[in-house]
């Protein structure tokens, strides 16, 4: 196992789970049994309610409408025979409305038997007779009873109770117990509401079980062994588990949306594995243990797949701000059921693969096979990149520009009733309504005048009765219902039901009568649905078989303009309905949508910023996963598929599933282009490592959706099919549009060409950066500037004046000083070295903070890269970031003092003197000898050298001590000092020897000095208490020679051991 001694959190994290597998998966156990306990609770809900936005202006104006004129919800009943008022039908009918009657519920029935009853009081009438009786009553027309006297509705009207599908399913019982010569069938907003649960049901228990044998079938072709299926299905069924529990947990039904949720996970869940268990068979090749395969696989892909998972619940996590509750219950579970994937990823997938034996074989799958499909595809795809780039782009231009204009013919529709595919039973029943009879979706439109008794007025009420005429000659209107329709059924009741009778009346007083009669004949609770109690409000019930919110909304306009019109302005209106919050709702789901996505895009924007450090690199990482929204988007509209409740939902997944990819790729260029930062290769590199998960995710994932195109409902099943297009298209865009962009933009930052340069974070590697976080180095570095010097280059001429410093990042300089006066180039050992920098030094910072002339040249000792940091620079982070620049300048005051301190030792070194003679040191001394080689070489000149030797130094310390020995130096070292020339130096090599360089001086020339030395020091005596000592000195004249081209510790080093090898005194040539 590699030492996890010292290691990040997560990678802390990741070791203890691989080390204690049984206590993790022991621990996901126990969760998943928990969450398993609660799945027999889910339960399934779906209703035509859920479509609409609560807070909506409509919403509120239709539970005002609802709570003065009440909402009983109905169940039409439409039987269908021959002849309606045949003996034998109508009393078939009779029977079955008064069975209908007492089911438990159905608040009242309206029926023609009901009617007959009421107005054949005697009972006497025949069939015909009461048909002809009531053949003038237009109430009747198309609302009970059809034209031709082959069609009637019964109309349940239901308690106001929660659980409707109980009346529902007696209903359908008791229409299955009826004689087959009647055609019979329920329809309404009850029955809409619960063809959608059922169906939901449906594609529940369904399309999840398809979608995972076709995954688990397409990780079979792919991988080719037991454990590639397993892993992958076993991980996402713990997170379906772990997701519909909590669901149950939190009493959250299955509805129309939440249903693509399983589908969904399954999908993406398993993509996300495929990423993972390449790299862990990959591992295992290099492994010493599965444990060890394990650790490394997870610690390479833990960061991006968090990432990946991050985006898409960021794209998801938009929809949270939808105002539609059954939008962000989708969202809210797809949020959670990916995040319990990521928990799973890192607990349960690790612990298991640590424990299962290394295989013994190894079947070979369709992504190692060499020069198989996958590697032609992935050729010809880097071929197009390379050398086809032009055509590529061109390509994806025209699509782009296509799609936008598709866009624009992308039409905003919920239609409850397009849900359900053409020949369901309950889209046939809700066609064949309306052909007989009236439609079974109404609009309301209440009239207020504000006067109280308003609508006792005749001529008021003429003019509500003319106003429902015109109303219903509206597109998709079929009966117009209305206080003024019952009146006249109460007003013709009460006259012997001749069909003058069946008016209006024209005096006041009739009416104040006949109101009467109705509260009496058809109960007060029928006339406080149409009419307030102070008969200043009137409403009048539009039946349609309108089911688009376009047509509704479009009916409503119409409707408003017409009443603006024809009413004085103290009048107000109201034009509400459930058809109409539906399509208010619907409306708003383009706002929604553009919120959403937008929200999307700034946060995936955002963590492209964070992890590149670079705008750039985030607006490049959006293009790729903008193309498919618009390709999809773009193909809706050119093909009329409207935009829809869910719809709606393609853009937010499909970024957050594009996005993926996306850092994939990214994540993996980037590593690839900092190798050798050649980008052709990086391109390379990444497409042939990349490209073959890549494509593998976007089949798995299109293959899961594709699973929704056999939805039962249409908008799933479309949705299925956006997704596949989505898929490709952003499978197009990462592997064309993508690569194209990285070989035109640097995606690799400053930043990790600064780490690249130096084998570390720049803040370890620079002084200048000590103690500043990633992020406030980062303001540093993109504010200053990179520059490659070649070799020789000046980087810095003494004398300039620059307000610029510089951070070395690759390479070395030479701080240098320039003796000659010739040019550097022209006479390169002129110079005088004073310093050598390498990568992380800083020079120049004396320039830049005083703006002052350079004190020395610097020069590129070999190809350099420097980092540019300048006044401007420092004075905008200092405004704009405060900290990183206080930070900053403490560096630099730090740099400033370690430089004077290393000046002043320097100092004190090169001045340091020896105590008894005032000479300068050894290591100096040759120092200066070197130089004066040099110069000798170059120049051609000559160089002696005098070595001086007091044999019987030590003799006179032990016999005279310290004290007359110290003497005897310091006055020998004094005599010479005084009598060499100016351009001769002395020093001491060691305590009883001298050396006394003579520059260009010959070998004669240097005899004769040596002979006036011997002069000189024979004039030397020393007494110690009276006593004369003697000094025996040897003495020895060296010539250098030009052709040995030995240093100075090489001259100095073979003329004392010549010395100490021949004690006789002579000149050695």
């Amino acid at each position: 196992m590699p030492n996890t001694s010292k290691v990040s959190r997560p990678a802390a994290f990741l070791h203890y789970v691989v080390v204690h597998p049984w206590q993790v998966i022991s621990l996901v156990f126990f969760i998943t049994l928990f969450f398993a306990s609660a799945i027999p609770d889910l339960r399934f809900q779906t209703s035509i309610y859920d479509l609409t936005i609560e807070d909506l202006p409509e919403s509120r104006e239709y539970d005002a409408f609802k709570k003065e004129f009440g909402c009983e919800e109905i169940i039409l009943i439409v039987a269908k025979a021959d002849n309606i008022f045949a003996e034998e039908t109508f009393g078939e009918i009779e029977k079955l409305a008064e069975t209908l009657s007492k089911i438990k519920g159905v608040k009242r029935v309206i029926s023609l038997p009901g009617i007959r009853k009421s107005i054949d009081v005697t009972g006497n009438w025949t069939l015909d007779e009461f048909r002809n009786k009531i053949e003038p009553v237009d109430l009747l027309k198309k609302n009970i009873l059809s034209l031709d006297g082959k069609t009637t509705a019964i109309s349940l009207i239901l308690d106001d109770i929660r659980d409707k599908d109980g009346i529902i399913h007696s209903i359908k019982e008791v229409i299955d117990r009826q004689k087959n010569f009647i055609s019979l069938y329920q329809i309404g907003m009850p029955n809409v509401s619960k063809a959608l649960a059922d169906f939901t049901e449906q594609d529940f228990l369904r399309l999840p079980p398809v979608t995972f044998f076709l995954v688990a079938l397409i990780l079979f072709l792919f991988f080719r062994n037991l454990r590639g299926i397993l892993i992958p299905a076993g991980s996402v069924a713990i997170a379906l588990i772990w997701t519909f529990g909590l669901m149950a947990v939190t009493g959250t039904p299955l509805s129309l949306l939440t249903m693509i949720v399983p589908v969904f996970l399954i999908a993406v869940g398993t993509a996300y594995c495929m990423y993972i268990f390449p790299e862990y068979l990959s591992a295992l090749k290099t492994a010493g243990s599965p444990r060890e395969a394990s650790l490394q696989c997870f610690l390479k892909l833990g960061f991006p797949t968090s990432l990946a998972v991050m985006t898409t619940t960021i794209g998801l996590g938009s929809l949270l701000i939808n105002k539609i509750v059954a939008i962000r219950e989708f969202a809210l579970f797809s949020c959670a059921g990916i995040l319990f994937m990521l928990i799973i990823m890192l607990t349960f997938l690790p612990a298991v693969m640590s424990l299962m034996p290394f295989p013994k074989t190894r079947n070979m799958s369709m992504l190692d096979r060499e020069g198989g499909f996958f590697d032609r595809v992935l050729s010809a795809i880097i071929k197009v990149n390379l050398h086809h780039q032009k055509k590529a782009l061109a390509f994806i231009a025209l699509s782009t520009a296509a799609g936008i204009i598709g866009i624009s013919r992308i039409q905003v529709e919920t239609n409850p009733m397009g849900f359900f595919k053409e020949n369901t039973p309950i889209a046939t029943h809700f066609r064949d309504i309306y052909k007989d009879m009236s439609g079974s979706f109404p609009m309301n439109v209440a009239i207020e005048s504000g006067e109280e008794d308003f609508f006792e007025n005749p001529a008021h009420l003429k003019k509500i009765s003319d106003l429902q005429v015109t109303l219903g000659s509206l597109k998709g209107v079929d009966k117009t219902i209305s206080f003024c329709d019952y009146l006249k059924l109460v007003n013709f009741a009460g006259n012997q039901y001749q069909a003058d009778f069946y008016a209006l009346p024209e005096e006041s007083f009739e009416i104040r009568m006949l109101i009467n009669n109705f509260k009496a004949m058809l109960g007060e609770d029928m006339l406080k649905r149409f009419m307030n109690p102070t008969f200043s409000k009137v409403n009048i019930m539009l039946r349609t078989h309108i089911s688009s919110s376009k047509d509704f909304l479009e009916a409503r306009q119409q409707i408003e303009k017409y009443l603006k019109q024809s009413f004085p302005d103290n009048f107000s209106f109201t034009v509400t309905g459930m058809g109409v919050v539906i399509s208010q709702s619907s409306q708003l789901i383009t706002e929604g949508q553009i919120k959403s996505l937008l929200l999307t895009l700034v946060l995936v924007f955002a963590i492209m910023f964070l992890l590149f450090m670079s705008y750039k690199v985030g607006i490049i990482g959006m293009l790729p996963n903008c193309f498919p929204i618009i390709v999809s988007f773009g193909l809706m509209g050119w093909i009329g598929i409207p935009l829809s409740m869910v719809t709606s939902l393609v853009a937010s997944i499909a970024v957050g599933l594009a996005v993926d990819d996306t850092i994939h790729y990214l994540v993996r260029y980037n590593r690839e282009f900092k190798k050798d930062l050649n980008k052709e290769k990086a391109l390379r590199e990444t497409i042939r490592h990349m490209g073959k998960p890549i494509i593998l995710t976007t089949l798995t994932i299109s293959l899961g959706f594709s699973v929704l195109m056999f939805s039962n409902f249409k908008p799933t099943a479309i949705f299925g099919l956006v997704i596949i297009v989505t898929m490709f298209s952003a499978l197009i865009a990462d592997l064309i549009l993508l690569p194209s962009l990285m070989l035109h933009v640097e995606l690799v930052t400053i930043w990790d060409l600064l780490k690249l340069r130096l084998g570390k974070d720049p803040q370890k590697g620079i002084p200048l950066f000590n103690g500043l976080s990633k992020t406030q180095v980062y303001y540093i570095l993109m504010a200053g500037a990179l520059q490659t010097h070649e070799r020789g280059k000046v980087i810095m001429k003494k004398g300039e004046v620059s307000d610029s410093m510089y951070a070395i990042i690759s390479g070395k300089l030479e701080v240098v000083d320039i003796a000659d006066e010739k040019p550097f180039k022209e006479r390169p050992d002129t110079k005088r070295v004073i310093a050598s920098l390498k990568a992380g030094d800083v020079v120049g910072e004396m320039g830049m903070i005083r703006s002052c002339k350079r004190s020395a040249t610097v020069i590129a000792a070999e190809p350099a890269e420097l980092l540019t940091i300048n006044e401007k620079m420092i004075k905008r982070l200092q405004w704009l970031y405060p900290p990183a620049a206080q930070r900053f300048f403490f560096n630099l005051m730090t740099v400033l003092c370690d430089r004077l301190e290393n000046i002043t030792t320097c100092f004190l070194e090169e001045t340091a003197t020896d105590r008894l003679t005032s000479l300068h040191p050894l290591d100096f001394s040759m120092e200066m000898l070197e130089k004066e080689i040099v110069r000798s070489q170059r120049d051609d000149l000559p160089l002696a050298m005098i070595v001086i030797c007091m044999d019987n130094l030590m003799e006179i310390v032990g016999e005279n001590r310290y004290k007359t020995g110290d003497a005897v130096i310091t006055d020998t070292t004094n005599l010479l000092k005084s009598h060499i020339r100016e351009a001769d130096f002395l020093c001491r090599v060691d305590r009883a020897w001298f050396c006394l360089v003579l520059p260009h001086t010959t070998e004669n020339e240097g005899a004769e000095i040596l002979e006036r030395v011997k002069a000189l020091l024979s004039t030397l005596s020393f007494q110690m208490d009276g006593k004369i000592i003697d000094v025996r000195r040897r003495f020895r004249l060296f010539s250098y020679d030009m052709q040995l081209k030995k240093n100075a510790v090489a001259f100095v080093g073979d003329a004392l051991r010549l010395m100490k090898d021949n004690e006789i005194s002579s000149v050695s040539k």
